[in-house]
């Protein structure tokens, strides 16, 4: 007679499983030394990126018309999300410049700052819509990262300064272990997370989320989701808002409306088989709920994300 899985196995393979496909979906893009007046601009990008910085310092910013949001230094990386127009540059003004253009090229002995930058593909459901719950960027500074990071990032930084042969390969393989160590960041709780995002950061919660974003259309009361991760109806309400700052029929809403828009953006899905799939039996409640919750009906969300 086999042995069921505990609940942790269960929630230690789905986070595995998720750090597996984000590996897999990371590909080296750039690298570069850099010097003089330059800018890198990516103008709605189809994927996510993890830009880092491998020496000096750079700035970071969504448009260039406006002040940067933030200074970037060496060992420093950053998470930007797919679709989100950033650029990085020398300058917290960069002057506007076609897009992926460089404006200096520098050998390794001549370099005041160095990127290496790396897109990330969301293949799966489960990728997809974690992704689209962590917010437009996220930043983990050098001295906030884990010694193992910490290592993984010296490494490409090495690698980058060297400019060697080979070291293109090596900066992909790296790759993969970055993107993990960064999610494992995210995940245990080194960044401050509020919403759906913040109960993966739950022992309790985290299956759950997992559970709801592969199955939207289930029937999710408070008795059947507090039955999931073992808590009393009113223990699970109460752990829920505390986590996320949600109720549990709004945690249910927004990982449904994450799904919604993955399904506009993706697919040519008819409203009423994408309301189908995330819980809502008419077209009419899903479109007055999407409206509500992302500020414009479906069908224009629709066109305006293409």
């Amino acid at each position: 007679m086999s042995k069921l899985a505990s609940p942790l196995a269960n929630i230690h393979a789905r986070v595995d499983l998720l750090l597996n496909q984000v590996a897999q979906g990371t590909e080296f893009h750039f690298q570069s030394g850099l010097c003089g007046d330059w800018t890198l601009m990516a103008n709605k990008p189809t994927k996510a990126a993890l830009h880092l910085v491998t020496e000096g310092h750079c700035w970071f910013g969504l448009s260039p018309q406006q002040p940067s949001v933030l200074e970037l230094n060496a060992g420093d990386i950053i998470f930007v999300n797919q679709g989100v127009s950033h650029f990085l540059s020398h300058s917290p003004v960069p002057n506007d410049i076609a897009e992926h253009e460089l404006a200096s090229f520098c050998e390794p002995e001549h370099q005041q700052e160095g990127v290496v930058c790396y897109d990330i593909d969301s293949p799966s459901q489960i990728t997809d819509t974690v992704f689209r719950l962590l917010p437009p960027w996220l930043v983990l500074s050098h001295e906030r990262q884990a010694n193992e990071m910490k290592a993984i990032i010296d490494m490409i930084r090495a690698e980058a300064k060297r400019n060697e042969p080979g070291g293109s390969a090596i900066v992909q393989r790296l790759s993969d272990v970055l993107a993990i160590h960064l999610l494992r960041a995210v995940i245990d709780g080194h960044q401050e997370l509020t919403g759906p995002l913040a109960a993966l950061q739950d022992k309790y919660l985290r299956d759950l989320v997992f559970t709801i974003i592969e199955h939207p259309a289930a029937n999710w009361s408070v008795e059947s989701m507090a039955k999931q991760v073992f808590l009393s109806p009113s223990a699970f309400a109460e752990r829920c808002h505390k986590q996320t700052g949600l109720s549990p029929k709004k945690l249910v809403d927004q990982l449904r409306m994450q799904r919604a828009r993955m399904l506009l953006n993706n697919t040519a899905l008819p409203l009423t088989a994408i309301a189908q799939q995330v819980g809502y039996q008419s077209v009419a409640a899903f479109s007055r709920f999407f409206k509500r919750y992302a500020g414009i009906a479906a069908s224009d969300y629709r066109e305006t994300s293409r």
